[in-house]
């Protein structure tokens, strides 16, 4: 295909892009002078989507550093108002989402490249934001007619409720649980703690997985904080409690109602005094059994936590806020249960 002739292409898809809601940086001549040719050769590598190189390498070349997208202005392939996101530092952050390095196409079985979630031909949802949770559904990059928990899910949903898979985790945020941070759906049962503005409103995955670094590339490539987080979650009992330990959580949840005015009361004893890490207790994604996104009963063991030895079992009996029973052993005590507010939970026997 003729230079002349990728150029015509080009701007019929500007003119798709546009009418789609937006007019993608990819498909716009006056940023991207170099046109289609810029990513695409008129045969490339055999059995590529007309790629020079694999996906990665090539979307690097414009997307790595200042360096290369100044090489690129003055080969006359960027102009020099473009302004390309710069992945280069966020890709080398010490929690990494996965990339296929090899891979030319998304389409490729178990290939996850940058096409995965993002489209280089169709219009993009705006870049800004203070990144805080806004209560607002984020649409897809990838599509912009669906929304940014569609394509999350499309990996790490694909199994279906019935896998224990811990990638598959539409079976947590199911809108069918007792309980599930809302990324789906409005919480069933809202938390007091939660930010006024937020209450009955829906989250994003990107609200919690994202770059560390406020100043850099949004979204879940990289941070510094395990499982890709944007803040500091710890999840390991004997943290002391602060707004650091737990940035992530009281990003959205008020630290002073978490620990001093809780339906559950003794949370401050929990957090502070016996330093109980919140995952200890609790399920970032959802809860498959329990209310409050209590984890107990569906894991045998969860960190400092172990089955009552008295009752022989761990789990977790609630019917409404401000009330229940638990059975474990923790930080040297058996709960064999140790109840809570006005309801006293029973559990059936243990199977024989």
């Amino acid at each position: 295909m003729s230079r002349a002739a990728l150029g015509t292409w080009a701007a019929v898809l500007a003119l798709t892009a546009g009418a789609a809601g937006g007019v993608d940086p990819h498909m716009d001549l006056s940023l991207m002078p170099g046109s289609c040719a810029a990513c695409h050769r008129g045969h490339g590598v055999s059995r590529s989507p007309m790629l020079p190189a694999a996906q990665t390498e090539v979307c690097l070349q414009c997307h790595d550093s200042r360096v290369g997208i100044d090489r690129l202005v003055a080969a006359g392939v960027l102009s020099a108002e473009a302004d390309p996101v710069q992945m280069g530092t966020a890709l080398a952050g010490a929690f990494t989402h996965p990339l296929s390095s090899e891979a030319f196409s998304s389409e490729e079985p178990g290939a996850v490249v940058c096409t995965s979630c993002h489209s280089p031909h169709r219009g993009m949802p705006p870049r800004g934001g203070s990144g805080a949770a806004t209560g607002q559904r984020n649409l897809s990059p990838r599509d912009p007619g669906r929304f940014e928990v569609e394509l999350c899910q499309s990996c790490h949903g694909a199994a279906g409720l019935g896998t224990r898979s811990p990638l598959d985790l539409s079976r947590l945020t199911n809108p069918n649980n007792p309980s599930y941070h809302p990324v789906e759906a409005p919480a069933a049962e809202r938390s007091p703690s939660v930010r006024p503005e937020l209450a009955g409103r829906e989250i994003n995955c990107t609200d919690c997985h994202g770059n560390s670094d406020p100043a850099g590339p949004r979204g879940p490539h990289a941070s510094q904080v395990h499982f890709i987080l944007r803040a500091d979650y710890e999840t390991v009992d004997g943290t002391s409690e602060s707004e650091t330990a737990y940035a992530l959580c009281y990003g959205c949840h008020a630290r002073g109602m978490v620990l001093d005015d809780s339906p559950f009361e003794h949370h401050r004893l929990h957090v502070v005094d016996e330093r109980a890490a919140c995952a200890t207790c609790h399920s970032a994604h959802g809860s498959l059994e329990n209310r409050s996104l209590i984890r107990f009963g569906e894991e045998v063991f969860v960190g400092a936590v172990a089955p009552s030895l008295a009752a022989g079992r761990l789990a977790f009996v609630s019917s409404m806020p401000g009330s229940g029973s638990c059975y474990l052993t923790c930080h040297g005590y058996d709960h064999a249960p140790e109840s809570y507010g006005d309801e006293v939970g029973s559990l059936p026997p243990p199977m024989r």
